[in-house]
Parts: structure tokens; C-alpha cells; sequence
């Protein structure tokens, strides 16, 4: 069945942070044109897919007041981070004062939502887009609910649909690498024994997160979020590998033993890296899409929103006159980068190459960081972007001389993690 046709100035696909920023910052201007956000789920926010472990900085930069940070979306804050090896050595790193926040994505992304909302953009949700193609100056979006189809089209085109970009990918753009997509489970467990509520634990080693690792993200003194990520090619025994986690690892066995699951959730972790191309014609690709997120981490809530709202700038300024269309999409592709690119390729490098390090390499790394006082030069590093601050640590006389003896294991690593 067919429906009636729909036309706005500016489409944004997808209502996750990248997508409603873009939108809300399309709406700033004097201009009341129409703007459109299209999104396949029926519920802002679900399903979860991400462990909400974000960088306050980084969400202020999105124009979120430390009020509402606080009230609606933080349940906690996190000022240190401790990092494990394989053999139960630890380094820490002390932040100082809250830096991280432990957020409700459900809350997050609907009040980014709302924002963009309330400032004058229609939502579509339980909307699904199932092609787009450039036409006549116009984006032409086929647009399914349930049985009925219909067609929308848009001037400019925001797309923010997330790690597959399967639209990118049918109009020719790069898209994210699938190698580097890592599956991953969380759990929230109550109950929780010696827990330290302003301190999230990584653990490190192939026999629990090969290829990534594992994490405890306290909600409160005795309730966290306990998940691990793993390598792509380990994708089949995710669920073996959690469960061995919270069950066996030595750390966390003792900490669990009256402890009770309250909720599981999965998903994919993005540690691709950026993408070569993040435009065409009137269309720009925003978040995880356009692999703007932390390849070290997989985090990019902050990044992609920021980009976002770098989008949603340009075609504000393009439906108002003030960049030829041509040039507006290629203008957003050179700000993002200026940002931040620097920044995501050399995580994307040190991603490349930790992905394959053996179990004994991880145990001198973290002994290293933690006789050379690697808290005490990152305690102040931007949380989103570390890629450079940790290059310059790992220059500093004394990490350089006690890590030459790592480098052939590093090129190793490195080698291959780039042939994968």
C-alpha cells in the first residue's frame, strides 16, 4: 500500500544522540524550515546496546546543562579507573574529581530527542528506510511501516543509522569494517560485594575478552554493569566468555557470590576507526556510521553528537543560502576531521595492534604503566580524545626505554591486527 508523499528541507535517518543533535542544531537558526528525523524502532533509546560509561565534558559540549546531566540521566560518577592484567597486576588511574558519568541511555537519548523535538522537528518512529537515491536536486527515501510504504523527499539528507550503514553502503560510501564490529554482553548485577562505586575495573587477557576486554561499571555501592567485548572472530561464544568472566576470574567470582542478575542487553562494540569519505551530494554521515568513535574503547556518544550538531550547522547554513550545497557536505567532512580525526586514527592504530597482544605482553605493559606513573600523566587526557595524550606518554624517556624490548611483539600485533 502506498501513502501519501512527504517533503522536508533537512532529513536526519536515525534518533540515537548523533541524529537528534543534528537535528536540534538544524532548528537554531531564524529559518522555521522543516526538519525530519526517521527512526526504524518504536521507542527512543531502546533497545540498549551500550554500557553508558561517558565523559561529562563531552556531553556539555553537546549543550547539556550539568543540571539535567545530573537529575535525569547520571545514576553515577566515576573519577577513577583501574586497569588489570592477565596476571592480576593492576595500574589506576585517579582522575581527581568526577570525570565519567554512568548514564540511563534510555533517558539520554530521549532528551536529546525531546530537545530536538521541541525545538520543531517531526519524529517518525517505527519508520523504517529501506532505500535512498539523488534525484532532481532531491533526496528520494523509501520509507516502509509495517505494510505500507511511502515516499519522502529531502533537500539534505543527515544520515545517522548507525554501524552497518547499509544505506551509505547502497549509494557507494565507505562503511564501518565489519572485522571491527566486536560483539558484546552486559549484565547489571545487584548485590555486589566490595565494590568501589567511583571506580570502573578493565580487565585485560584472552582467557575472558580476547581481543578487547572486560569491564565492571559501578552503579552504586553494591550494583554494576559487568560485561565483556571480544574479537570478531570469537563472535559465536560471546555468552561462553561473559559467563566464564563473572563466574571464574578470580577478582570477580568471590565479589559475585550472592550477587543477582537484574537485566542483560548485547550489541556490537565499534572499533573500526573513521571512514575515508562521510559525504555526497547534499548528505552528510554522522556517529557510529561514519566510525566516529573511540577504536580504543568503542565509546562515541560525545563524538558523534558533536559531529552531529557539525552537520546539522552546515545544513542549517545550506538550506539558508549561506554555503553552496556543493560544498556544504564537503565542508562538514573537513571540520569533523579537523577535530577529531587526528585523534580516532591513532586509536584506530593502537586498537590495530592490542587486538592481537598475547596474554604475557599485556602483563608487561601494565607492570610498565604502573612503575612509570601512566595515572599521573593521563590524569588529566581528554577521555574522548586520549589517542595522542597516551603517544606522548609512551615517548617519555622512561616508558620508551623500559618498552623497546616490547617493540617486536608490538609490530608484530600491529601487523597483523592491520591484515584483519
Amino acid at each position: 500500500m502506498i501513502k501519501t508523499n512527504s517533503d522536508s528541507d533537512i532529513t536526519i535517518i536515525g534518533a540515537g544522540p548523533a541524529g537528534s543533535c543534528a537535528a536540534w542544531e538544524a532548528l537554531q537558526g531564524e529559518l522555521e524550515q522543516p526538519v525530519s528525523i526517521i527512526e526504524e524502532h518504536h521507542q527512543i533509546g531502546e533497545p540498549v546496546h551500550c554500557s553508558g560509561l561517558i565523559a561529562l565534558d563531552g556531553l556539555q559540549k553537546l549543550k547539556l546543562s550539568r543540571r539535567e546531566i545530573n537529575r535525569k540521566i547520571c545514576h553515577n560518577k566515576i573519577r577513577r579507573a583501574k586497569f588489570i592484567s592477565p596476571n592480576l597486576t593492576s595500574v589506576e588511574i585517579d582522575r581527581g574529581s568526577d570525570s565519567m558519568g554512568v548514564v540511563n541511555r534510555v533517558s539520554l537519548d530521549s532528551i536529546l530527542a525531546e530537545r530536538a523535538r521541541r525545538a520543531g522537528c517531526d519524529f517518525y518512529l517505527g519508520h523504517r528506510v529501506t532505500e535512498i537515491k539523488y534525484d532532481k536536486n532531491h533526496w528520494i527515501l523509501q520509507i516502509m511501516k509495517k505494510n505500507q510504504s511511502r515516499i519522502h523527499r529531502s533537500k539534505i539528507l543527515i544520515s545517522a543509522e548507525g554501524t552497518r550503514a547499509r544505506l551509505s553502503a547502497s549509494i557507494g560510501l565507505p562503511t564501518p569494517d565489519k572485522n571491527w564490529l566486536f560483539p558484546a554482553i552486559q549484565y547489571e548485577f545487584e548485590g555486589i560485594q566490595n565494590l568501589e562505586p567511583d571506580c570502573v575495573e578493565l580487565y585485560f587477557g584472552r582467557k575472558y575478552a580476547p581481543g578487547f576486554f572486560g569491564w565492571v561499571i559501578p552503579i552504586n555501592d553494591e550494583s554494576a554493569r559487568i560485561g565483556v567485548a571480544i574479537s570478531r572472530k570469537f563472535s559465536r561464544k560471546t555468552r561462553e566468555f561473559i559467563t566464564r568472566f563473572f563466574k571464574k576470574h578470580p577478582l570477580l567470582k568471590p565479589r559475585l557470590h550472592n550477587a543477582i542478575k537484574t537485566q542483560h542487553y548485547g550489541g556490537l562494540v565499534p572499533v573500526s576507526g573513521p571512514i575515508n569519505k562521510t559525504f555526497h551530494t547534499n548528505l552528510m554521515v554522522v556517529g557510529d556510521a561514519a566510525g566516529q568513535s573511540k577504536a580504543t574503547t568503542g565509546g562515541g556518544v560525545n563524538v558523534g553528537g558533536f559531529c552531529g550538531r557539525l552537520a546539522g550547522n552546515i545544513a542549517r547554513k545550506i538550506i539558508a543560502g549561506d554555503i553552496a550545497s556543493r560544498q556544504g557536505s564537503r565542508d562538514y567532512e573537513k571540520l569533523w576531521k579537523a577535530h577529531f580525526e587526528p585523534n580516532l586514527s591513532l586509536m584506530k592504530l593502537l586498537r590495530r595492534m592490542m587486538t592481537p597482544l598475547p596474554d604475557e605482553t599485556w602483563n608487561k605493559i601494565i607492570h610498565i604503566a604502573k612503575d612509570t606513573d601512566m595515572g599521573g600523566h593521563l590524569q588529566k587526557s581528554d577521555i574522548d580524545l586520549h589517542g595522542i595524550d597516551l603517544l606522548k606518554y609512551s615517548l617519555t624517556p622512561r616508558v620508551f626505554v623500559r618498552g623497546l624490548n616490547l617493540f617486536p611483539q608490538a609490530a608484530t600485533s600491529l601487523l597483523r591486527g592491520l591484515s584483519i
